[in-house]
């Protein structure tokens, strides 16, 4: 069991790592778009989740986190925010704090600094995307062909 709880982490990292290294590849030819880099990212946020594509409601982020918390839990994600009492002083939800992770991790693998409260505020992967993709362009090393 620990095992392959084990290799399906190791999996998800490899995954989600594949996604990263993709995207900066095509920036770097400069062949990435918005489009493409909104697909990569939703198989980066399926990937830090550990969900399978069957496993994911739609795009928003606080679906995904809910349904990532629920397979986890082993539960309904509907029972995950009834269940879900903040731990933490300022009062954040696990779906919450699994959010902030992943900004800080996509800011860590695409080398990129987002305006937190933005990424913060974004609802879907795609609109998280949008971000990262404007953050890439500002720093320049993507060539448009």
């Amino acid at each position: 069991m620990r095992r392959d709880i084990k290799e399906r982490l190791l999996a998800d990292k490899r995954a989600a790592a594949e996604q990263v290294d993709a995207a900066r590849a095509e920036h770097a030819e400069g062949t990435l778009t918005a489009e493409l880099l909104r697909e990569r990212l939703f198989w980066y946020v399926l990937a830090k989740f550990g969900l399978e594509a069957t496993e994911a409601p739609d795009r928003s982020l606080e679906a995904l986190a809910e349904e990532s918390l629920a397979k986890a839990l082993r539960t309904d994600p509907d029972r995950v925010l009834e269940a879900e009492r903040p731990a933490t002083c300022d009062g954040a939800r696990s779906v919450d704090t699994k959010q902030a992770l992943l900004v800080m991790a996509l800011q860590r693998e695409f080398g990129v600094v987002l305006d937190g409260l933005r990424a913060g505020l974004a609802d879907t992967t795609d609109e998280l995307a949008d971000l990262v993709f404007s953050a890439l362009e500002a720093q320049g090393d993507g060539s448009r062909k």
